[in-house]
């Protein structure tokens, strides 16, 4: 049983502490506190009026950026562009994966800029040849040697794309008579007669490809896929949703294109279609360029290949006639928006 004795004393200790607590929270305590929490309160308000004018400063860009795209589509750039490419043929190679309305799109600007077209084709995922049996058939369908090794399979078939879209080189199927001396005071030199091997037809090459499902042709612009001239241009489009594996597929890929054709390959990225504001708050978009990464690194292509991010933009596409012009003219450069690259596209003569 409590006695009384015992909760006096324990109502007096409640209201002396009671009492202790509004004392020092009146005076030292609340000073301390109070001050502290202001200081806070200031440094954070701080803080978010600085966020709010970049959110105000990044708002304006986007606006800007989005009125920039929208006059250049308003403006037609086929009226900008009419007679930029005219005599000229540019093959269309894009990775599976890819934003197929982009590259119809490019396409369709390459038409307006008067390019000719004689193939538009597909790389399929069948490149990344992860299976032995399926390189095993690669091999056989394109009469490569057999190897144990599949990148030698995925090399050998790139050199086999990049010489068919080198064009048709020119063939000796007449005897052509050699000998092992120079002067005309010989007249017993041996004389040896030799026929030299027509060169793969390069429709037949394309075929082939397509046979073992490495191409999909995609019928040109303009009719039937056709062999295109030896001086034709490449535009090869990659970017998000490519199914070709970075490393495995697409950069022997791209090496052999530039090797067998050296300054008349631009290589593209393009991303998916979003609007500006989607892609500021889109933490899962690609970096811009990241697809162009690797091949922008190889010191053995540097000076042989254009290189062009941002195709998905009107500016983009922009870009990407003038850079085919520039190559056209025997220049090379790297265009877009990512960082290190030479300028946003190259300058556009008269």
């Amino acid at each position: 049983m409590i006695k009384l004795r015992t909760h006096i004393i324990s109502l007096t200790a409640v209201f002396l502490a009671l009492g202790i607590g509004l004392v020092l929270g009146s005076t030292f305590l609340d000073r301390t506190f109070v001050d502290a929490l202001d200081a806070q309160v200031k440094s954070l308000n701080g803080r978010l009026e600085d966020r709010t004018a970049e959110v105000k400063s990044l708002n304006a860009v986007l606006d800007q950026e989005a009125l920039t795209d929208a006059a250049i589509q308003t403006a037609h750039l086929e009226r900008l562009l009419a007679g930029r490419l005219a005599d000229t043929e540019v093959v269309v190679v894009a990775n599976r994966g890819v934003d197929a309305e982009q590259v119809a799109r490019t396409i369709e600007v390459l038409q307006a800029a008067d390019a000719e077209i004689p193939a538009v084709l597909w790389l399929t995922d069948q490149w990344n040849a992860n299976d032995p049996k399926r390189v095993a058939t690669i091999a056989a369908g394109l009469g490569i040697d057999e190897t144990d090794d599949p990148q030698q399979v995925i090399a050998a078939a790139a050199g086999q794309l990049a010489s068919a879209l080198a064009g048709p080189m020119p063939t000796k199927a007449d005897p052509v008579t050699t000998t092992g001396v120079t002067t005309a005071t010989a007249p017993d030199a041996a004389v040896t007669t030799s026929t030299i091997a027509p060169t793969p037809d390069p429709e037949e090459v394309l075929g082939q490809l397509a046979d073992v499902d490495l191409v999909e042709p995609e019928a040109a612009p303009s009719g039937d896929l056709a062999a295109p001239a030896p001086e034709a241009l490449i535009l090869y489009i990659t970017g998000e949703g490519s199914e070709l594996n970075p490393k495995t597929a697409y950069v022997p890929v791209a090496s052999a294109l530039v090797a067998t054709n050296p300054g008349r390959v631009l290589l593209a990225e393009t991303r998916a279609t979003r609007s500006l504001a989607e892609l500021a708050g889109d933490a899962k978009a690609p970096a811009r360029g990241s697809s162009l990464t690797t091949v922008r690194d190889l010191n053995s292509l540097a000076g042989q290949v254009s290189t062009l991010d941002g195709l998905e933009t009107p500016v983009g596409k922009l870009a990407a006639v003038a850079a085919l012009v520039e190559l056209g003219e025997g220049k090379t450069g790297s265009y877009g928006l990512a960082k290190g690259v030479d300028s946003v596209l190259p300058e556009v003569g008269g």
